[in-house]
């Protein structure tokens, strides 16, 4: 008894020892019949375009906002326009819708991408309010009761809708402008990158 009894804890440990087997039925995974792919060599061209692309994101992203010029040429110089006409005693006119259309339009070169929506969006409320501001300001005391206010309302929407008209046609040609801008850009950086990679391949 006391020789089982001491045999029984190293028969124990050898098993735990034991390395453990695979249980019966279970299939290891097959080894890969070929060898992997190369992966494909990116030529010349291909990084050439890759860079221009990179180039062409990056400077378009990039752009760095102007919030304080961009609102200032879309809100002030209206302003300006607007008074310099109640002023010179006529309701905003010449000198309004020229200085709105150059204000729409510098806003509009100066804005991003994402800032010409908020640009647009904007003529009109600018439009409507200057001219209110300015007439209210000057002839206060015409406009004391609300039908006045009202017909005064309905002529000032009648005279601000030829200066927005003229504003977002303004905005337009300024978009477009810088469209056909970022395009010839993106057309010289791939000139210039072909002619970088001709160089470097002659070295070569």
């Amino acid at each position: 008894m006391a020789g089982q009894r001491a045999s029984t804890p190293t028969g124990e440990a050898a098993d735990r020892l034991r390395p453990r087997t695979r249980a019966r039925g279970t299939r290891l995974p097959s080894p890969r019949s070929g060898a992997d792919a190369p992966l494909p060599t990116p030529t010349p061209a291909g990084r050439a375009a890759g860079r221009t692309r990179v180039t062409a994101r990056t400077r378009t992203r990039t752009r760095r906002p102007n919030p304080g010029a961009t609102l200032l040429a879309a809100l002030g110089l209206p302003l300006i326009g607007a008074f310099a006409d109640e002023l010179l005693g006529s309701a905003p006119g010449g000198i309004f819708t020229m200085l709105t259309v150059l204000g729409t339009a510098a806003a509009t070169w100066l804005a991003t991408r994402a800032g010409w929506w908020w640009v647009f969006s904007a003529i009109a409320p600018v439009v409507l309010g200057c001219t209110a501001g300015a007439e209210l300001l000057a002839h206060g005391d015409q406009y004391a009761d609300t039908k006045a206010l009202a017909t005064g309302a309905a002529k000032w929407a009648v005279h601000a809708f030829p200066v927005m008209g003229l504003a977002l046609g303004a905005a337009v040609v300024v978009v477009a402008l810088r469209l056909v801008q970022d395009r010839r850009q993106l057309v010289q950086d791939r000139r210039q990158a072909r002619a970088q990679e001709q160089k470097r391949s002659r070295r070569g």
